[in-house]
Order: structure tokens, then C-alpha cells, then sequence
């Protein structure tokens, strides 16, 4: 029987996430951060796609969420950005990393007009999408725009459960006074527009082997990750 399309959408991600190891940190010649040219002057960032240190801790990966930049690269064109080795910092916190530095390239010889940057949520909140605008400041001009592609999905303010859209509220992507955000710096540093998107696991993660970490096989709901990347997939057709 041939494969329907979420199969293979499904395949797909599992595919491109292959590519990234999640607690090993570089070994000789290989790249910690990968980045894929693209044609659309938009870039996708997962600067969690592995695992990472803040503040002396590791932090787990948010997984997924490097398969999800690059596919939206592969199917629309934008540029892509991604973490595929355990780094010793967290360019979501730091500033400064190496991460950062090569964005800020990236963004200035391409010409890149918006940057969205991707990461991963506990399936424990209240959420299956959370946007973090810097309370208004971040991208205002393309907010109303973003709002209508997540609402023809069904990820909408008023929703409950996997398709409520919570905005500002539990991340606003503003950071703080020891914590310098991808969308901070992309905003207030590079003056370019820019949103964080935090998904639940059961929208984008399609599946976790055991590692010690998890009792079980983890997977996700394969219909609510299909329509994500469907309302993902206009999103950065239209900015």
C-alpha cells in the first residue's frame, strides 16, 4: 500500500533530524551549527536542535526542532540555521556565541528580512503553540499576518488544549537582564523583525527512542504535527 502524505511527511523529518546527535559534543571536522543557503530572504533558527549549557548545566535538546529547519528550508526556500552537536553554550542566553556571530553574517550578506526562531515546549503546558513577540516589539508590522495563518490551522488565542495559541504569556522570546534571546538580538541588534515559536512535543516530535531518559518510546500526535508544519510552511511562504 503506498504511503499517504503524512507518512511521509513523517518520514521525512525523521530523515532530516538524523543528522544532528543530540548529547555529543564535535568531534574532529565536524561542525557544531550547520547552515543552508537559501533563496528566500527569510531564516529558520533551532538553536536547541541538540543539547546545551547554560549557566554550567547541560540542557536537554529540544527535539525536532533542527528537522523542522530544515525541512521548511527544503520546502519554501528560506535560509536555515541549526544546532546539530552538544554546544558549551546556549545561544538562546548567551551573548555572543558562535551561533550568534555567524547569524548576524548570515543576515547581513543575505539580506534576510525575518528570522523566526524555533524551539521545543513541554507537552506539560497549557499549549500546543506559544508565540514570544517581546510583548508587541518584535515583529508588529507581520503580527496580524501570523496570527491569521496559525488561526486557518485552527491554533487560535480563544482555543484550549494542543490548539491554543499563547501569546506572550508563558514566553514572550524578551529574555531578561542575563539572558540575551536569538529574537532580542535579532530585533534590537540587527534591526531586523523576528519571532520565537515554542511547540509542544506532540506536535513536532516524531519520535524518541529510549535513552535512559524517557520510560517509553516517545511520539507525537502524527495528524497535529502534520497540520504544524502545514501552518509553519505558509507562514514562511508569506512573510
Amino acid at each position: 500500500m503506498p504511503e499517504n502524505t503524512t507518512e511521509k511527511l513523517l518520514k521525512r523529518l525523521a530523515a532530516l533530524e538524523a543528522d544532528v546527535i543530540y548529547r555529543q559534543p564535535t568531534q574532529a571536522g565536524e561542525e557544531e551549527f550547520r547552515y543552508l543557503p537559501g533563496s528566500r530572504r527569510v531564516l529558520v533558527s533551532a538553536p536547541h536542535g541538540a543539547a546545551h549549557i547554560r549557566n554550567g548545566r547541560l540542557k536537554e535538546e529540544d527535539e525536532y526542532t533542527a528537522a523542522i529547519a530544515r525541512y521548511l528550508a527544503e520546502v519554501t526556500g528560506a535560509h536555515a540555521l541549526y544546532l546539530r552537536r552538544q554546544s558549551a553554550t546556549d545561544s538562546n542566553y548567551d551573548p555572543e556565541t558562535e551561533y550568534k556571530r555567524a547569524l548576524r553574517t548570515i543576515i547581513r550578506q543575505e539580506n534576510i528580512r525575518f528570522v523566526l526562531d524555533l524551539h521545543g515546549a513541554s507537552d506539560d503546558h497549557l499549549f500546543g503553540i506559544a508565540l514570544g513577540t517581546m510583548n508587541g516589539r518584535s515583529c508588529p508590522e507581520q503580527f496580524p499576518m501570523i496570527l491569521e495563518v496559525f488561526g486557518k490551522y485552527g491554533f487560535r488565542q480563544d482555543a484550549r488544549g494542543s490548539y491554543r495559541l499563547d501569546v506572550d504569556g508563558r514566553f514572550t522570546g524578551a529574555g531578561g537582564a542575563r539572558q540575551e534571546t536569538i529574537t532580542r538580538f535579532v530585533r534590537d541588534t540587527l534591526g531586523v523583525p523576528s519571532l520565537q515559536i515554542e511547540l509542544a512535543s506532540h506536535i513536532r516530535v516524531v519520535q524518541v527512542p529510549l535513552d535512559g531518559k524517557l520510560p517509553q518510546v516517545y511520539r507525537g500526535d502524527p495528524e497535529l504535527i502534520e497540520r504544524t508544519m502545514a501552518a509553519l510552511t505558509e507562514l514562511v511562504s508569506r512573510l
